[in-house]
């Protein structure tokens, strides 16, 4: 039982890991965003001023180009760390799969043992119940 408890814990070791990379990527994804947002915030702020100065509306064209550009980096990159993320659950979910075979063959096993030990028990009980009734009719010696 000893190896099976050792793969146990191995495979909670494997789970909990493959469950911190998700927890990085989705850091990762949330940071993404985060700057996908402070770039949308950023241009707006620059398309206001833009409207109020006509040399900062000649720049503005240039920036916006710019600032698109960045943020269609960031969401290619957010699309990456979606795909990861979704093959990391992936390996989660076959890690949990495989955490939860190795419980129930240890489940099972304890319950087999469990099981040979109430025969066992039973039969040591049978034969002292048998040995009680031979003796309670077995003549006595003498009569």
């Amino acid at each position: 039982m000893r190896g099976l408890d050792g793969l146990i814990r191995l495979s909670k070791w494997r789970l909990d890991d493959k469950r911190r990379v998700i927890v990085d990527l989705e850091v990762l994804r949330a940071e993404l965003e985060r700057q996908i947002a402070a770039l949308d915030d950023e241009l707006e702020r620059e398309r206001r001023f833009a409207a109020t100065s006509l040399e900062a509306g000649y720049a503005f064209t240039g920036y916006r180009r710019v600032n698109r550009e960045k943020v269609d980096r960031l969401m290619a990159s957010r699309e990456e760390v979606l795909d990861k993320i979704a093959a990391a659950q992936e390996e989660v979910n076959e890690a949990f799969r495989e955490l939860k075979k190795y419980e129930l063959v240890k489940e099972n096993r304890l319950a087999q043992l469990a099981r040979e030990q109430a025969a066992r028990e039973q039969a040591e009980l049978d034969e002292a119940g048998l040995q009680g009734f031979l003796r309670q009719n077995q003549p006595e010696p003498g009569r």
